[in-house]
């Protein structure tokens, strides 16, 4: 029933501010193939809003949740009069599929996280059949329908009617790897942005493009319009297990400080969910919009991106972070070379605060 974003696949939220919702999700409604589009905002104690139209004009909004970790369920009311009750299924921390029904019958059926071409096979359609819908229209009347007791949206998280000029729909956090320009950030921050915008602490906002997206690895590279002041190191050297670390970013934007966040924490794993070798498990605490942003070691080195965070049951600063390693090889792959460093003497959590706040951008995107 739809193409819509969601942050708690597995119980995880990936952490871009205002839009916690970042797979692409693809679905129908009805035998005749009724297409729906649009978002899911999540929330960290496992519950999110969603806000769906199809080309008609039809607007449902409602709430879903994980019951366990593999699995969920959602209620959607529409403008139509129709509700329909959604349950879901992880296949892993970014991808599923599910299906549901209406209350006059009709069979909901979605997947998320997976192109056309792969996801289609999961509910039984071929991927030609799967259409997004076109523009996001506003609810009858200029209203949207109520869903007693639904959890209000985040700040810029939810699609906004067409404007003359874009409006804000997520944020994020990238750092500088190139003194050309280049800029590194998750995927999920900046996928299908119609502009995307960076801001270094201090400064005003400019312009930046997409260069390269991995949604496999949720990496992104934005050429900004400005040269940097400075630029990151990726950490040459193995990480070890119980590590120092440090995150730095631009959590929940209009909320926390401007000027940039800085958390720190130890490497709890090497590994990430269910033994994904991609990824470090860290302590340090990072919020929605935290998402793209540098996770840097004692001596200041960048050992990762932070990505993703745990929230099942009552785990608490159970983060991830892809490692340098998936870093360096995205980056070469599309030509982009970054520096390493040599390692160095520790430095004072102030230090590699100033550190982090020469490269550390805040990404805002608009759409």
């Amino acid at each position: 029933m739809v193409r819509m974003r969601s942050v708690l696949v597995v119980g995880i939220f990936l952490l871009s501010a205002g839009c916690s919702v970042t797979s692409e999700v693809y679905g129908v409604v009805g035998e005749e193939n009724d297409i729906f589009s649009g978002q899911a905002t999540g929330y960290q104690d496992g519950r999110g809003r969603i806000e769906l139209h199809n080309a008609s004009g039809t607007r449902c909004v409602g709430q879903f949740a994980y019951s366990t970790s593999k699995s969920g369920q959602g209620m959607l009311s529409c403008s139509d009069g129709q509700r329909a009750l959604i349950q879901f299924t992880s296949l892993t921390m970014t991808t599923g599929y599910g299906f549901g029904t209406s209350t006059t019958g009709r069979p909901v059926k979605f997947f998320y996280g997976m192109t056309p071409q792969m996801g289609a096979k999961y509910i039984g359609m071929r991927s030609e059949q799967i259409v997004p819908a076109a523009a996001t229209p506003s609810a009858p009347g200029g209203q949207e329908p109520s869903t007693p007791g639904a959890t209000p949206s985040v700040p810029g998280a939810a699609p906004t009617p067409p404007q003359t000029a874009a409006r804000t729909r997520s944020s994020g956090t990238g750092f500088f790897i190139s003194r050309q320009g280049h800029l590194l950030t998750n995927a999920h921050v900046v996928e299908r942005c119609k502009e995307v915008s960076v801001t270094s602490i201090g400064g005003v906002a400019t312009s930046a493009t997409v260069v390269s997206l991995d949604k496999a690895n949720d990496l992104a590279v934005l050429q900004a319009s400005a040269a940097p002041q400075a630029i990151a190191q990726l950490r040459g050297r193995a990480v070890r297990q119980g590590d120092s670390v440090v995150a730095y970013g631009f959590p929940l934007a209009g909320s926390l400080s401007s000027g940039g966040v800085l958390t720190s924490g130890n490497v709890n794993a090497l590994t990430g969910l269910r033994d994904d070798t991609r990824y470090l498990q860290v302590s340090a605490p990072v919020q929605p919009g935290n998402s793209g942003g540098p996770l840097l070691d004692a001596s200041g080195a960048v050992v990762g991106v932070v990505t993703s965070g745990l929230r099942r049951g009552n785990a608490q600063n159970v983060n991830f972070a892809l490692k340098a390693d998936v870093v360096r090889t995205f980056l070469g792959a599309v030509g982009v070379t970054a520096e390493t460093s040599g390692g160095g003497r520790e430095l004072s959590m102030p230090d590699i605060g100033e550190r982090a706040r020469a490269f550390t951008v805040f990404v805002e995107c608009k759409g």
